[in-house]
């Protein structure tokens, strides 16, 4: 199925070339969403940006730093695709400039994150203490998040018991 979509953006991005005279094959990321973003450049002339970036603009993410010891963020797996465009790497990468740290709290850890720490991603914490498979683990998330904060929060010294 993947080959058969890549083949299908290529003729679109064929078509695109031949009747408007550019090309959205090698856009990053023209593909995503089923080539919406190749459409919107293609047709609308639309700036692509990656979501995290436009998100964070939205809630004026910058100014909301202005006061913060810490930045806790996360996601399910954190790997070398998470400097593909994901959120915590895109709210690192703002917290980096304002000299803010950045925690990853994540259920798995996938190899080639040491680039994240260049990011800006301070730390990250697993929830997965195990390092039991995601289907031993999908129902206890929310214990698994808690102990994980605590340890974080024992380590900066804000929670002491």
């Amino acid at each position: 199925m993947v080959e058969q979509l890549d083949q299908a953006l290529a003729h679109l991005d064929a078509v695109i070339a031949r009747d408007l005279h550019r090309s959205v094959g090698e856009l990053p990321g023209a593909g995503a969403a089923g080539g919406f973003g190749a459409g919107a450049a293609a047709f609308f002339h639309a700036r692509l940006r990656p979501g995290i970036e436009v998100v964070l603009d939205l809630v004026r993410f910058d100014e909301l730093l202005a006061g913060c010891d810490l930045v806790l963020t996360g996601e399910g797996r954190m790997d070398g695709q998470s400097l593909g465009g994901k959120v915590p790497v895109g709210v690192a990468r703002r917290t980096k400039r304002k000299g803010v740290p950045a925690v990853a709290i994540v259920g798995i850890v996938g190899p080639g994150i040491e680039p994240v720490y260049d990011e800006g991603i301070t730390a990250v914490f697993t929830t997965n203490r195990e390092a039991l498979p995601f289907e031993a683990i999908r129902d206890r998330g929310a214990e698994d998040y808690r102990r994980a904060l605590v340890d974080l929060l024992r380590y900066t010294k804000i929670f002491d018991r």
